[in-house]
């Protein structure tokens, strides 16, 4: 059991039981012939599903309270752990989808733009052709101007995949690029979202965002992957956490995967797609909705009772942000499991309820697990680039504003990232406006 203070437990281990028949086979067939880590797998498993779902299907937990099933997820774990390869596997049948459409956009957008180079008057010899849209369920490599505007004409909603995910957090950290962060806890609140771009008379205009993001970390570099600011937003806890106990290198071994089983996986997503199409009639998506069985909210509400009680205990604790989200994440994932389970379902079930508990106090575990990694002193001083650790070493146990500016200047730092730097409170103590304290 994972220990949360003296408080409460949960458990680290993953609760395969919770999956439907057909997922649950999956997970535990690609363990024993490919090594796939459990908790890799069913999480891959959860954030494939919540993307094919998208904004086809959302659950209303109450007026005015409606939730869709995005999920951000990350993988801890050391470098040849099989971080990668449940994600690929996992994500394939949309992939295949994705190549498909890839191969119909092209031909039609060859077709569009030999239509817009005829002449007005040869244009009204033909039938209209307007421009196409790429349908697409994954990102890889993009801008942010390209992920709205994939967000803006896929209406179910996108996942980014991300294999180091170092990479994509980096990214963000890019002050020149404006507030991406902002935008990633927008839109997993999948709150409408307005893009103004240069040269673009009409602002782009995202009603109901949908996005899930997927990938991998080593847990020594989980400090340089959420740094203060991240943690002082609400993004690292939005995250789902899945870190193994053992994470070394499995080896090879001679069984073999049931093809049958995987096929049954493709299937579930072909046939979701066809029988669950997303369009917007007069600015509202054709969602589904899910509604709560009595005996399912009743559950919850015992749940989030106890929830309450402890992210009250953890006031004022990164502890008790990341508790708060689970009232989002339990009620996302069960909405997930109810569709595994039968996807042409209107009802939230007492099962799905119960069994996203179940996952939900795995992941609680995993997210403390990393916090207390990043927390860790030395794990985090190493985490920092060196010429901030210099700058660090040069202060004196107090210190001014502008002794930490010229130190700083000394080693390259602009005056701006050094005030930037100064606001890490697992480093400094802020005693009054422009005067510091190291920590101990």
């Amino acid at each position: 059991m994972i220990m949360l203070d003296d408080k409460t437990t949960k458990d680290e281990t993953y609760p395969t039981d919770a999956f439907p028949k057909i997922f649950y086979d999956l997970i535990i067939e690609f363990n024993k012939s490919l090594n796939y880590p459990i908790p890799y797998s069913g999480t891959a498993i959860l954030t494939a599903v919540s993307t094919v779902i998208g904004t086809s299907v959302k659950m209303k937990v109450k007026n005015k309270w409606y939730e869709y099933p995005s999920l951000y997820c990350c993988f801890v774990g050391n470098a040849g752990t099989n971080k990668t390869h449940p994600i690929n596997t996992f994500f394939e049948p949309l992939k295949n989808i994705d190549a498909i459409n890839h191969e119909v956009y092209t031909q039609q957008r060859k077709e569009f733009n030999e239509y817009e180079k005829l002449s007005k008057q040869d244009k009204k010899k033909v039938p209209k052709i307007d421009e196409p849209i790429l349908k697409k369920h994954i990102l890889n490599n993009f801008s942010t101007e390209a992920l709205f505007k994939r967000l803006s004409e896929n209406k179910r909603g996108c996942a980014i995949i991300s294999d180091e995910m170092v990479t994509f957090f980096e990214t963000m950290n890019n002050y020149s690029k404006g507030d991406q962060i902002g935008n990633y806890l927008s839109i997993w609140n999948n709150q409408s979202t307005t893009v103004d771009r240069i040269g673009e008379p009409v602002p782009m205009f995202i009603k109901n965002p949908f996005l899930s993001i997927i990938g991998g970390l080593q847990p020594r570099i989980l400090s340089s992957a959420f740094p203060p600011q991240k943690m002082n937003n609400g993004f690292f806890q939005r995250f789902l956490f899945a870190y193994p106990e053992n994470t070394q290198k499995q080896p090879f071994n001679d069984n073999d995967i049931n093809e049958s089983l995987m096929n049954e996986y493709n299937n579930f997503f072909i046939s979701f797609i066809e029988k669950n199409n997303v369009v917007e009639h007069e600015g509202f998506l054709n969602s589904k909705v899910l509604y709560w069985s009595e005996e399912a909210k009743q559950f919850f509400i015992n749940w989030n009772l106890e929830n309450c009680n402890l992210v009250n205990e953890y006031s004022g604790s990164i502890k008790s942000e990341i508790l708060t989200k689970f009232d989002n994440h339990l009620l996302r994932i069960a909405l997930i499991l109810q569709i595994m389970d039968n996807s042409q379902s209107s009802i939230l079930e007492l099962k799905a309820v119960e069994n996203a508990k179940k996952l939900c106090d795995y992941y609680i575990g995993c997210s403390f697990k990393v916090l207390e990694a990043i927390q860790s002193p030395n794990t985090y001083l190493e985490s920092l680039p060196e010429n901030k650790k210099k700058l660090l070493n040069d202060l004196n146990d107090n210190f001014t504003t502008k002794d930490a500016i010229i130190i700083g200047e000394k080693y390259d730092i602009a005056e701006r990232r050094t005030k930037e730097f100064l606001t890490d409170s697992m480093l400094f103590t802020r005693l009054k406006h422009g005067y510091y304290e190291k920590k101990k």
